[in-house]
């Protein structure tokens, strides 16, 4: 039974040391550019081999071999990563890389390397960037162990072994608060104000009375109006002169006739005044505010009629 505890404890610890092992880095170097300067071409696979070699020295640094280098590239199909980062980051992806890295070696008649180099994460971030010069030296010294030397210097200038060897967890965004809803509208139903009631207005039979007062009285002096003229037609057919006398020698016909006219003249003057006075009365009736008070006058040949009352 000791055994087997002994074993399952073995077993259980290895799996994990595995998981708590640290990862190494993942960097995919792009080939290698320089001048074509007849020395530096004549030398191209072995100053790519040394850049290479540069690059896994740099420390615990895995990089893909030459074949998954090659089909990396040939997937990228750009020519463009010496300036672009986006072609670096997409080669960091197609060789199962972390970072991507480029370098440039170049000669000057001096006989003086310049490299410049640069490392990309795989989704396009430019980790860092690097740039020197350094003396050829020596001639009589073999070319490929200076130049591994000056890219040596330059990826430890570009801090390769201080890349994190995971990318960093990125910050989710805080969680957005929503404001609450604003509170349902409190919904009060209307109070209803009784209007004061006005009171009814006293029925009044003024203004009927005073326009039927009105129409009999306009009627009444239309006929006494017309009555007259009548009288007055008639006294002309009589030869009747202004001042009412008949033409001397008139006979006893005559004189009924005159007489009949003048007493259709003074019903007809009584009627005009009298329905004139009533008609008078009737809009008054209509218009002022108290009962009116009529007094009619009797006059010569006619009827005076006195309207007394209150205007509202």
């Amino acid at each position: 039974m000791p055994l087997r505890v002994e074993v399952f404890a073995v077993l259980v610890t290895l799996p994990l040391l595995a998981f708590a092992e640290p990862r190494s880095l993942t960097v995919v170097p792009h080939p290698l550019e320089f001048d074509p300067r007849p020395e530096l071409v004549s030398s191209t696979d072995k100053l790519k081999g040394a850049w290479v070699e540069a690059v896994r020295e740099a420390g615990d640094v895995v990089t893909p071999s030459r074949k998954e280098l090659d089909a990396a590239l040939a997937e990228v199909g750009r020519r463009d990563c010496r300036t672009a980062n986006d072609c670096l980051a997409a080669l960091a992806v197609k060789g199962s890389g972390l970072y991507a890295i480029h370098a440039m070696l170049e000669l000057s008649e001096a006989q003086v390397f310049t490299v410049t180099a640069r490392v990309v994460r795989d989704d396009g971030k430019l980790m860092a960037s690097f740039s020197a010069q350094q003396p050829r030296g020596d001639k009589k010294k073999p070319l490929v162990p200076v130049v591994k030397q000056v890219l040596v210097d330059a990826v430890k200038g570009l801090g390769i072994s201080k890349l994190p060897a995971f990318k960093e967890a990125i910050a989710a965004p805080p969680p957005v608060v929503e404001p609450p809803p604003p509170p349902p509208p409190v919904v009060t139903a209307p109070v209803e104000v009784a209007q004061p009631v006005a009171p009814a207005a006293p029925t009044s039979v003024r203004k009927p009375v005073g326009f039927t007062l009105l129409g009999v009285g306009a009627a009444g002096a239309i006929a006494g109006g017309v009555l007259v003229l009548l009288a007055q037609a008639q006294a002309r057919a009589l030869m009747v002169d202004a001042r009412g006398f008949l033409p001397a020698g008139s006979d006893e016909a005559t004189l009924a006739k005159a007489r009949a006219a003048n007493t259709q003249q003074l019903a007809g003057v009584v009627a005009l005044g009298a329905g004139a006075a009533v008609a008078l009365t009737g809009l008054l009736v209509a218009l002022i505010g108290s009962e009116p008070a009529v007094t009619l006058v009797p006059l010569e040949h006619g009827a005076l009629a006195v309207v007394g009352g209150a205007f509202p």
